[in-house]
């Protein structure tokens, strides 16, 4: 009679962390790095990442309406990929590790492709959150005044929006 072969945890590959997150933003950033560290039982490091990463992005959200325009996209993709990088380096195993050690294998490359595509629907819905608050905290006075944030309000009070002022 065979023996049951025992469960082995799935982790995302350094190289799946870094392409889905220059692809799909830092949501999926986040996500994955917390689940490969809460695997590797280094909850220290998961909770860090779950609270600098989210006021990261928090940040990130906010400070887009100040960054000029002529400052291209991917830039502002390669500042959180450096992050990412840097974590990846310093407290995370290489592949090469993850291979040597038995319980670990692999997530496939569609799972990644699906947390991807959820990542950047998650990431759109609190962006426009976001986007809604920063134009009142502008508004209000809270926050300085752009052209992009003023133009919003100016499409808000149209005559036609009878949900603003």
């Amino acid at each position: 009679m065979e023996e049951p072969q025992q469960k082995t945890d799935l982790l995302y590959s350094p190289r799946q962390i870094e392409i889905a997150t220059f692809l799909a933003g830092p949501v999926v950033a986040i996500y994955m790095l917390v689940k490969n560290f809460n695997i590797l039982e280094k909850h220290r490091i998961s909770r860090n990442i779950k609270y600098i990463g989210t006021l990261l992005l928090v940040w990130l959200l906010i400070a887009i309406d100040y960054i000029p325009y002529d400052i291209p996209t991917a830039a502002i993709q390669a500042c959180y990929l450096i992050f990412v990088l840097a974590i990846l380096k310093k407290y995370h195993m290489t592949k090469e590790e993850i291979i040597m050690l038995s319980p670990f294998n692999f997530r496939s490359n569609w799972t990644v492709l699906l947390v991807g595509v959820l990542g950047i629907i998650i990431f759109i819905g609190i962006a426009g959150v976001l986007s809604i608050m920063h134009l009142i905290a502008a508004d209000v006075g809270l926050l300085p005044m752009t052209d992009s944030i003023a133009i919003g309000l100016e499409e808000l009070s149209s005559d036609d929006a009878i949900f603003w002022r």
